[in-house]
């Protein structure tokens, strides 16, 4: 038997090509025959190259599989082009990032799926070639360990580079003295990292990035369990829970995704080889419903619209492999309307799994999620590294997005690389979110302009925000979430806090307590992709295609609102600077009147097909919807609790007489 590096024994998948895999076989072979037409420059051109390496990826399988010398010539021809190239990468990290070992990846794939169709010096040149890059990346993170993506255990760049290093020692043993070096360590390293991971399976850098770095684990766990039999899958709770954080991240409509952290859009969402692969690995029907939505409906809308490259299209080699035919879709509308991620302090919250469903996320917690943030100071105070790097991890604690079908409401300020405090639905003081502003990894800095302050008695466990509730009650979701301990030392804030209620997203309500040993301005910014219309003072409709939603906030104190408009921009990516990602946003700011130590805020979201009556008065806020009543009542600090909230209470009652009560 002819075992092959990442595949094994190819023939049980050949004899499915006709029959249970047929889907995914022409699928490989509409990816290869785009390669035909791709022209392949002499010289590295000035932009990413990952897309050579997965190309000979899908052309040696498809080689292999099919038999067709065209795709033999042309797995050939993408393989001399780096082959050519002195260099791999370009402007940043040249030769040891990420163009540098998807092609690494790549190229020792295909040289070990098609050794027995190469000539001696075909062989030789693409052995050297991968001997060459190999000891060049592992020498690399040996001299910068300590810094930098070697020990950087939490992103994307670690686990890429790690695996196109895994891969070169995999198909270059018995040829190369160092090939079982190079195995090695990437084993010592995802040891690590699979240890490290929220068990939660959720992604602190968002959507975009767990379906762009977040795949190269499956890869990784797939490689290590074809080549030695190491089972992450079995073992690791993030690599069994991730689909349903991404899932769960999803829009209403599931095409598109609910945008945190770095998103250079709302399309970058979708790894179909991810689903397949986690229903195989699981028996998990739903992730195999969700894998061949992608594929039938989803595809090509997700090739065209995304801005991440390669992007999907080039990831079919991974589908037909990680495609299992025995496992039986699962209707999505058996699972839960309700997922919360507790590492995240994220919730997800929708109407029902139709294609035209209301979405609400809200999330709350710790720079890169508890167990990074946690694990990030050990590491740094026991072996001294320095392995948080959150630039893809936005400032937004308590902050949400909301969708409703294809339709958004709330926006994100997608790829950002210049972040400002009012860029996400937050709560302001005095213009004020974080200690950083107008920087790349706002967390990271301003953490660090925090331990110059206060030396020896900074607590990272002070720096972040807790859900102090979560409750869900039938159709009733209560959750609080609290970040007073971001804000700069010197706004001297007490509380900070967010409760936000819901039955069934029919409506939502947010209570905003805001508390201080001083005067200050307090700001609630509302982000959205319409501009909000004035109907009386303290309420706005947003037009929606979708059904209108209206905006109304209740104070205790005198409040002032504002409308601007701002635009993001930012480059993706230094290796093609003249690509940017842009964003629009249309910003309704609610203030303090004038500067005060405590405000309460009861914001109201309804929407205009469903009869919701508000009422307000002596911080108690009435909603009246179909035949219930609920009432929100924000009480009185309970001085000398030390780091109590202010109390919340809300009843909840109905025509039955039934009363439910919830103290928070």
């Amino acid at each position: 038997m002819n075992e092959l590096v990442f595949i094994g024994d190819l023939a049980p998948y050949q004899a499915e090509i006709a029959g249970k895999r047929k889907k995914q076989y022409e699928r490989l072979l509409t990816q290869a025959d785009r390669y035909q037409t791709v022209e392949l420059p002499e010289v590295h051109p000035k932009e990413s190259t990952t897309y050579m390496g997965i190309a000979i990826v899908n052309l040696a399988l498809a080689y292999r599989l099919s038999g067709e010398e065209r795709y033999l010539l042309e797995a050939k021809r993408f393989m001399n082009a780096v082959l050519s190239y002195e260099k791999w990468g370009n402007a940043h990290l040249v030769n040891v990032d990420l163009s540098a070992s998807w092609i690494l990846f790549g190229l020792s794939l295909g040289y070990d799926w098609l050794k027995p169709y190469l000539d001696e010096e075909e062989k030789k040149r693409i052995s050297h070639k991968i001997s060459h890059h190999a000891e060049i990346i592992y020498q690399y993170k040996k001299d910068t360990y300590g810094h930098g993506w070697s020990t950087n255990f939490y992103q994307n760049h670690n686990w890429i580079n790690m695996t196109g290093l895994a891969a070169a020692g995999y198909a270059l043993a018995g040829e190369d003295p160092a090939a079982e070096t190079y195995t090695k360590e990437a084993k010592d390293n995802f040891s690590r990292v699979f240890s490290y991971l929220a068990n939660d399976g959720s992604n602190y850098e968002g959507v975009p990035y767990w379906r762009y770095g977040g795949m190269w684990l499956f890869v990784y766990a797939h490689l290590l369990k074809t080549q030695e039999g190491i089972d992450y899958f079995k073992i690791s709770g993030y690599l069994k829970n991730t689909f349903y954080y991404r899932l769960y991240q999803s829009g209403g409509d599931l095409k598109q995704q609910l945008n945190f952290g770095d998103s250079h859009d709302r399309h970058s969402g979708h790894a179909a080889c991810v689903y397949y692969k986690t229903a195989a690995e699981y028996g998990d029907g739903f992730a195999q419903t969700f894998g061949n939505l992608v594929v039938n409906e989803f595809l090509m809308e997700e090739a065209a619209e995304s801005k991440i490259k390669p992007g999907i299209l080039p990831e079919a080699a991974f589908e037909f492999l990680w495609y299992d035919p025995e496992v039986k879709e699962k209707d999505l509308s058996q699972l839960p309307k309700v997922r919360y991620f507790e590492d995240l302090g994220l919730l997800s919250i929708r109407e029902n799994w139709n294609r035209d469903s209301k979405v609400l996320t809200i999330k709350c917690g710790y720079p890169g999620g508890k167990k990074q943030w946690m694990t990030g100071f050990k590491l740094l105070r026991e072996e001294g590294l320095d392995c948080l790097s959150l630039s893809h991890h936005h400032p937004d604690n308590l902050s949400y997005l909301f969708a409703r079908g294809s339709e958004y409401l709330t926006c994100e300020d997608g790829y950002n690389r210049n972040i400002m405090p009012d860029n996400h639905n937050v709560i302001l003081v005095d213009g004020s979110f974080t200690d950083a502003v107008d920087v790349n990894d706002v967390y990271v800095k301003s953490v660090k302009m925090r331990m110059e302050q206060v030396g020896e008695s900074f607590d990272e466990m002070e720096y972040g925000g807790n859900v102090s509730a979560m409750e869900k009650d039938g159709s009733i979701v209560v959750y609080r979430g609290e970040t007073t301990g971001i804000y700069p030392k010197a706004l001297n804030m007490k509380e900070v806090s967010r409760l936000m209620f819901t039955d069934g997203l029919a409506f939502w309500i947010f209570v905003d307590v805001c508390r201080s040993g001083k005067p200050h301005k307090y700001q609630l910014i509302s982000n959205t992709d319409q501009r909000a219309v004035e109907v009386e003072k303290g309420s706005y409709i947003y037009p929606m295609d979708t059904g209108n939603i209206r905006y109304t906030v209740f104070s205790d104190t005198e409040m002032e609102t504002r409308q601007y408009q701002q635009e993001v921009v930012s480059v993706m990516t230094t290796q093609e600077p003249d690509k940017v990602c842009k964003t629009e946003i249309e910003t309704l700011a609610f203030e303090s009147g004038s500067a005060v130590q405590e405000q309460i805020f009861f914001e109201c979201f309804t929407f205009e097909e469903e009869e919701t009556k508000l009422q307000w008065k002596d911080r108690t806020l009435t909603v009246t919807h179909g035949d219930k009543t609920y009432a929100f009542t924000c009480g009185s600090y309970p001085e000398g609790e030390d780091k109590a909230l202010t109390p919340v209470g809300i009843i909840v009652g109905g025509e039955s007489g039934a009363v439910k009560e919830y103290r928070l």
